[in-house]
């Protein structure tokens, strides 16, 4: 992990801090695009924060002091598919964009899956360039192309990166 990315904590977020996301991540694409709603998007990342799949990333204080309290992006994460783990949502508030945040919650949740799992995944809207630049810089590669899956006239690239502990030894 780089400096930069020490620079965050990252926790499990509880039901209430994760259903408190929704609020400012319908307000940024692609989500607005798709016509996210905040109820709907918010008792769903408070449903998966219960069973410990949603984290938050904070700013470190200085000298390693506690997090501060306003999470600056949010992942969720579950484990158990095709072989690996999903991200299934990975949003970072247009503040902290291009600090690493991202990169940082991806490589917790990989530094979680490795010693069980192969694979870690995501999917992608199509046209959001700027996503698809971020997971291939982490190593991601598109394995798939779900058109219609999140919303009609919609592609989703799945996305695959390796992290088993010996692929990770072949970089």
């Amino acid at each position: 992990m780089t400096a930069q990315a020490d620079a965050f904590a990252v926790v499990r977020a509880s039901a209430a801090v994760a259903r408190g996301q929704a609020t400012w991540i319908v307000g940024i694409e692609p989500w607005r695009s798709l016509g996210y709603r905040e109820a709907a998007l918010g008792r769903y990342l408070g449903r998966l924060a219960r069973t410990g799949d949603v984290w938050v990333a904070r700013r470190r204080r200085a000298g390693g002091a506690r997090a501060g309290r306003a999470p600056l992006a949010v992942m969720v994460a579950t484990d158990g598919f095709l072989l690996g783990g999903f991200i299934a949502l990975l949003a970072v508030k247009p503040v902290a964009s291009g600090q690493g945040i991202g990169a940082a919650l991806v490589a917790h949740v990989e530094a979680r899956l490795r010693p069980r799992r192969r694979w870690l995944f995501t999917s992608c809207d199509a046209d959001n360039s700027a996503a698809l630049r971020f997971y291939r810089r982490l190593g991601f590669r598109r394995v798939g192309r779900l058109p219609d899956l999140v919303s009609r006239g919609r592609v989703e690239l799945l996305l695959r990166k390796p992290i088993a502990a010996d692929a990770a030894s072949k970089k």
